[in-house]
């Protein structure tokens, strides 16, 4: 969307930014404290060797996917009006964590 000419001015205009910000900052620490809230410690202590082997494989998966992304991204964009250079290597691990982190968050559901 920050392609289109004019969007981020219409949509955001800049006296508003800093109260998004804020907003968003808030709705992150209630979702981390609520995430924290849900999280049975007893329940991971006990099958410590199951839950260590999906965490690492449910970010080391995402995560190497992102790397991949980025590839294709970062030479789509580079050299483009308006953006600044940055190494590949730093793009690489925004996108990979980014993609890892988002992914970590999504569950499952089953149906019966």
């Amino acid at each position: 969307m920050g392609r289109i000419p004019g969007f981020r001015a219409a949509i955001f205009p800049a006296e508003s930014v800093p109260f998004l910000t804020l907003v968003a900052n808030l709705g992150l620490v209630l979702y981390l404290f609520l995430i924290g809230l849900e999280t049975d410690v007893r329940f991971l202590i006990s099958n410590w060797r199951v839950a260590t082997s999906v965490a690492l494989g449910g970010l080391t998966l995402p995560f190497a996917l992102g790397c991949a992304l980025a590839w294709g991204v970062y030479n789509q964009f580079l050299g483009d009006d308006g953006t600044r250079h940055i190494g590949f290597s730093v793009y690489m691990l925004f996108v990979g964590v980014a993609i890892a982190i988002t992914a970590s968050q999504i569950r499952p559901t089953c149906s019966t």
